[in-house]
Order: C-alpha cells, then sequence, then structure tokens
C-alpha cells in the first residue's frame, strides 16, 4: 500500500463565515476522517489555517512575508492509504465538502 495526500481546497473568498456554516464543515471532515480510521486507510489530517508565512528568495535575499491574497488555498489535508493513485481518487470522491465548492488534490507521497 502506498500514501497519498489529499490536499482540501477551498475558496478562501467565503471566509470568515457563519460560526453555525464552519462547525457543519468541521463536523462533516470530523466524520469523514472517522470513516476512513475504522477502514484503517486514514493516516493522519488535519485543517490548515489560512495565516501563514511566504518564504522565497528575491535578489539573493530571502524574503519573509505574510501568504499573498490567493483565491484559493489549501484549508486542509489527508494522509491515506491506498494501492494506487486511481483508489486514492476514489477515496477521494468521498469528501464531503464538494458541496461547499471544495476542491480535493491527490498527489502520491514519496518518491
Amino acid at each position: 500500500m502506498a500514501q497519498f495526500i489529499l490536499l482540501i481546497r477551498e475558496d478562501l473568498s467565503k471566509y470568515p463565515m457563519q460560526k453555525d456554516q464552519l462547525d457543519k464543515i468541521i463536523q462533516a471532515h470530523m466524520k469523514w476522517a472517522h470513516e476512513l480510521s475504522e477502514r484503517g486507510i486514514f493516516k493522519s489530517g488535519n485543517g490548515i489555517a489560512s495565516d501563514g508565512r511566504l518564504i522565497e528568495m528575491i535578489n539573493g535575499d530571502l524574503i519573509v512575508e505574510p501568504i499573498r491574497d490567493v483565491r484559493e488555498g489549501v484549508g486542509g489535508y489527508y494522509i491515506v492509504e491506498a494501492r494506487d493513485l486511481q483508489a486514492a481518487v476514489e477515496i477521494a470522491k468521498e469528501c464531503p465538502t464538494y458541496i461547499d465548492g471544495d476542491l480535493v488534490e491527490v498527489r502520491p507521497l514519496g518518491s
């Protein structure tokens, strides 16, 4: 079995949102993580705060700045085990927040 990361991409323009709506999304992800765990394929996962820093080299100097204002960002991730990329894609299709406009990027981990 290989490991894959499922990056939950979301439209950052919808934030801030009503607390009850945010709670509904969080609960949906917690439920899905629990279901994946029961199936023995969930390895790790977490939400990712939108506040962070971007580090890049400009003219030989390392510049640290707030993450640039982008429309789409990564709101969380799951690490799952699957036999291959197609099986990981099938798992990703179960994400409960497509209805909220989320996208899921699936990538193999390691070489």
